[in-house]
């Protein structure tokens, strides 16, 4: 028997509505994540394997008591392959952000089960680049708002460092309380085909007396991506500690073998991948509390049911007229 669609638009409460993206997520994993794999996929596995690469070498790094410093060709290769890495998880992200809502607003469309990869990519292809400028955009509000908030830090620094280092917790609560007041953006401008500046006055306008209760959702659904994500990384430590046991045994420094090393490295590709895909959680956390707002605060869902009933009525009485 085939489960009812879930609705969307709808009032829910907190646990609610992280009950709503777990399900969400164990009904629609076959479809959702498949469209994640073939459309983000590729970005996110050349970003993985860049940083895969810079991240093995800074644990030898760590591991090796002689501290000998890369050498110039070494450390331009390194620093190439951060900027590869940050540059296609970027990218990684936008088509993230763009699969998981372009999927909502076809499951509110067509319901469970009825979801290609084509279709999830026809949409995504249209709405790629606006989810990049959007990223673009805040990314620059960001930067703005730091460095506005810096500057009475820098002011003030002078009058003493307990003085400076509240201000500093001052700057690093404002950002937070930004962070949480703007996270509807990205689903706002998707469902709303609407402009930046809008999206982030509507974002704020929402959020409007429910900052604690977003936080709280976001809060506790990346924990548990963080809780998740961790048990991806259990085999690289298991194999790390062998490998450093055997230098603890004999006293002597040796580089971990070429085994250990490609073992390694394939483990921490797998967890970068697979803990870059728990992000469609606080993703869809976060779209949950939009429908939950808007429905609160606007009531979209129900006046979408008495039109829909409406235009119902006015079908029925024309058929009676004829």
């Amino acid at each position: 028997m085939q489960l009812k669609q879930i609705e969307l638009h709808k009032q829910r409460d907190f646990g609610s509505k992280l009950n709503v993206t777990i399900e969400f997520v164990k009904r629609n994993f076959k479809p959702l994540y498949k469209s994640i794999i073939y459309i983000a996929g590729p970005f996110l596995l050349l970003g993985s394997l860049l940083m895969t690469s810079v991240f093995n070498y800074s644990f030898q790094s760590m591991g090796n008591p002689t501290g000998t410093p890369p050498d110039a060709d070494l450390f331009l290769s390194l620093g190439i392959k951060g900027i590869g890495s940050f540059v296609f998880l970027l990218l990684a992200s936008v088509a993230l952000i763009s699969v998981v809502y372009e999927f909502l607003k076809l499951y509110e469309k067509k319901g469970s089960g009825a979801i290609e990869v084509e279709e999830v990519y026809a949409k995504v292809k249209s709405s790629f680049w606006n989810v990049l400028g959007t990223v673009f955009l805040y990314v620059l509000l960001i930067i703005a708002i730091y460095i506005a908030l810096l500057i009475p830090a820098f002011a003030f620094g002078a009058l003493g460092g307990a003085f400076a280092f509240m201000i500093v917790i001052v700057v690093m609560v404002g950002l937070v309380y930004f962070f949480i007041a703007s996270s509807l953006i990205f689903i706002i401008r998707a469902y709303e085909n609407v402009g930046f500046i809008t999206a982030l006055t509507r974002s704020l306008k929402l959020i409007k007396g429910k900052w604690w209760s977003t936080f709280g959702l976001l809060f506790v659904i990346g924990l548990i991506q963080g809780v998740v994500s961790s048990i991806f990384m259990i085999p690289y430590y298991v194999n790390t500690i062998i490998a450093t046991m055997h230098t603890v045994e004999t006293g002597v420094f040796q580089e971990p073998s070429q085994t250990s090393i490609v073992i390694n490295q394939v483990l921490l590709l797998l967890y970068f991948l697979l803990s870059y895909l728990m992000h469609a959680l606080p993703l869809l956390g976060i779209a949950f509390q939009y429908f939950n707002l808007r429905e609160m605060k606007e009531a979209t869902g129900l006046i979408d049911k008495i039109d829909a009933f409406e235009d119902l009525s006015n079908d029925s009485k024309d058929e009676d007229y004829y």
